[in-house]
């Protein structure tokens, strides 16, 4: 699956990147891709780590992989409504900034009484939210862009948080371009404190050493934005409800597969079915 970005595999990533801790822990290992745990803060990440040319060489053209399968962009669609219902329990209108928005899908399930705009590296997504979407798309990187600072009320991060390489510079720079009082909404994001993450690691369901590079907890999030720069205003771990529940099968694979590695059978244990506590929304306040 990996085999081909073996040649980008080379980007040594240094300490820890939400507290600069120098002692790290081996927490997974698949073939030759290695993710480590700050001894300190727990953060966890894929070190060393794809390069850049091979970040934009996978993303080149994300959204016609996607397109590949229909089940996936029906269920992702749902899944959209779910998240937007969330956001828009706590807000309802203003300029909202969708980070890493491909195609546009996310920010059209959200009220037209937002004014939208998104940034995306995938130039044909680009191409495709500019074609089929009146909003404001940008091609590029967050950090690397033109927004004017205290501009936005929210500023989204779906599903995108764990792809980046310098999630601190993302971070840093949307401080700067979100209004006092405005909002950054994660969702959709790979959550380090759950069961999954604990129980099966390289086997879980969302590891992927080149597309989640880093895996947070509210925690570590909370520190890289800076916990006396954002108050935590909301969360939830959303699972049922979700087009990806089937809770009755994935309790009974949860419940063999530990018994397999009490049995010291791990290695007849496959990939982890979805479940609660994988996935995190995460909203905070800037003060």
């Amino acid at each position: 699956m990996f085999e081909e970005f073996e040649r980008y595999y080379d980007l040594e990533r240094g300490n820890c990147l939400v507290c600069g801790n120098d002692k790290l822990l081996p927490w997974a290992k698949h073939e030759y891709f290695k993710a480590v745990e700050c001894d300190k803060c727990g953060f966890v990440y894929m070190n060393p780590s794809v390069n850049a040319e091979g970040i934009n060489e996978y993303y080149s053209n994300y959204i016609g992989d996607r397109f590949k399968n229909q089940k996936k962009m029906e269920d992702r669609a749902i899944q959209y409504e779910i998240d937007a219902e969330f956001l828009e329990s706590y807000v309802s209108e203003g300029k909202i900034l969708d980070v890493g928005c491909n195609g546009g899908f996310f920010l059209e399930k959200l009220s037209d009484s937002f004014e939208k705009y998104g940034i995306e590296v995938d130039p044909e997504a680009v191409a495709f939210a500019n074609q089929n979407y009146d909003y404001d798309i940008r091609h590029g990187e967050i950090g690397e862009d033109d927004f004017k600072e205290g501009f936005f009320d929210v500023i989204i991060f779906r599903g995108v948080i764990e792809h980046m390489l310098d999630p601190r510079k993302a971070l840093e720079r949307s401080t700067k371009l979100l209004k006092k009082g405005g909002l950054i909404y994660f969702c959709a994001t790979p959550n380090l404190k759950s069961l999954g993450a604990y129980l099966y690691r390289e086997k879980w369901n969302l590891w992927h050493p080149i597309e989640h590079i880093n895996i947070f907890d509210s925690k570590t999030l909370h520190i890289l934005l800076g916990e006396d720069v954002y108050s935590k205003m909301a969360f939830d771990y959303q699972y049922l409800g979700t087009p990806y529940e089937n809770w009755k099968e994935d309790y009974q694979v949860l419940i063999n597969d530990i018994i397999s590695k009490e049995n010291g059978e791990w290695d007849s244990v496959q990939r982890s079915k979805p479940f609660w506590g994988n996935m995190m929304s995460l909203i905070y306040k800037k003060n």
